[in-house]
């Protein structure tokens, strides 16, 4: 049993393949409930964020657990598997638990120690979590994670020397204008994102926001985190007030391009407008950076801006990842205290030895076998016992941490007739 961590992150994927592998958040229950019926895999967590694609696993053994939760990706998002491994990452056990404590500081974050990413871990945890796709291993990781990130968050305190993408878009813009207090404000969506564009602006001088959503009822919502007043617009009228707008953030989930080279034409516009397309997929057209007077940002671009200069934030990220180390270790002592996974190493000895007697039984009898007919033999094989020991090692798995745990993996034991060193 092996803990695995398959992503595609800022740090070696472009955006243009990004958003187009981003797991909307309609998608994300049937999306787990898909990877959980693959096959090897035994417990799962799908992170989707614009920074970041990322499937942590349990899985029954390491190179079927590759070799599948790529090609889950694969089919999801109707991408050539080719393209996808120029840029999958792939971290086994100790170096993925060390990557998930990591994430949930911000110290694999585009902006070091950001919180936002705290939150979309613990949302994405909880989702995994009602679509029955966690286990023993992954509730006990996710709320250790979740518990060791509050801690360092309060501890170092680190946030107050970062920023959210959020945050850091109406800084640069700020640094654009230098002043924001005459400036007026677009923001796109009432979401999450949205909501943190409004409580980040309480630290500039901005009094004229007008928010756009398809719903306006949601959108009147973030009146409660903020004491300027806002006006509210449907999504389709943004064309026509486009050319009021100083600085625009897209903040919203959804594969629909909201602003294109043509609508600022349209706009007429006469004078600098900032664009910031905090989305994935992205919702602004990247050639809207060509029309006169538009200065476009999306996540890459703002994340390079905000990392300038974080001497400070490095210097407390070094000594979180001296904590992080500590935490992964005390995971790593209560994983080997289950008591089950030497048994399950040995069921899968005895499988493979089974396999194989059985495989060479049937070449003694079946002597003009071909090696292609041998090799399709073996794999389906191979496959037939993974697929029967998938339940009993789920069940066995979940029993070893209940009350009568003891009595259960001596019963499993006797079963499958399994001896361990130790105890001969």
């Amino acid at each position: 049993m092996h803990i695995l961590y398959v992503g595609l992150t800022y740090k070696n994927t472009p955006v243009r393949l990004r958003e187009r592998a981003t797991f909307l958040n309609q998608d994300i229950q049937s999306a787990n409930q898909q990877l959980f019926r693959t096959k090897s895999i035994l417990e799962n967590v799908i992170i989707s964020t614009c920074n970041r694609t990322e499937l942590y696993v349990v899985v029954d053994q390491l190179h079927t657990g590759k070799y599948y939760t790529k090609h889950f990706l694969a089919d999801f998002f109707n991408l050539p598997v080719e393209e996808l491994e120029n840029y999958l990452t792939f971290k086994e056990d100790h170096e993925a638990l060390v990557h998930a404590f990591r994430l949930g500081c911000g110290l694999d974050s585009a902006v070091l120690g950001e919180t936002q990413i705290l939150g979309q871990l613990k949302t994405s945890f909880l989702e995994s979590q009602k679509s029955g796709t966690t286990g023993t291993i992954f509730n006990k990781l996710f709320n250790e994670m979740i518990c060791f990130s509050k801690k360092m968050h309060s501890s170092y305190k680190f946030n107050e020397t970062s920023a959210s993408l959020s945050q850091s878009a109406l800084q640069i813009a700020n640094e654009e204008y230098h002043d924001l207090s005459d400036k007026h404000l677009f923001v796109i969506g009432a979401g999450q994102m949205s909501e943190l564009v409004i409580k980040n602006l309480q630290n500039f001088d901005l009094k004229k926001i007008s928010i756009f959503n398809r719903t306006l009822e949601n959108a009147k919502k973030l009146s409660q985190f903020s004491q300027v007043e806002m006006n509210y617009y449907p999504l389709e009228e943004l064309t026509e007030k486009l050319e009021q707008a100083d600085l625009v953030i897209s903040a919203i989930s959804t594969p629909q391009t909201l602003i294109t080279k043509t609508m600022l034409h349209e706009a007429e516009l006469s004078k600098k407008i900032l664009l910031f397309d905090l989305g994935l997929p992205r919702n602004i057209n990247p050639h809207c950076q060509l029309v006169e007077h538009v200065t476009l940002y999306n996540v890459d671009s703002i994340g390079e801006r905000i990392n300038q200069g974080a001497k400070k934030r490095q210097e407390l990220m070094i000594k979180v990842a001296k904590e992080v180390d500590v935490s992964v270790a005390d995971f790593e002592e209560w994983e080997k205290q289950l008591g089950i996974i030497p048994v399950i190493t040995e069921l899968r000895i005895k499988t493979l030895e089974a396999e194989e007697s059985a495989l060479k039984s049937l070449q003694s009898k079946l002597p003009d076998l071909s090696e292609r007919e041998v090799k399709i033999i073996r794999k389906h094989m191979k496959s037939i016992v993974n697929q029967s020991l998938r339940t009993p090692i789920r069940e066995i798995k979940e029993l070893s941490t209940e009350e009568n745990a003891v009595y259960d993996i001596q019963l499993f034991k006797r079963i499958f007739g399994i001896e361990l060193e130790k105890e001969n």
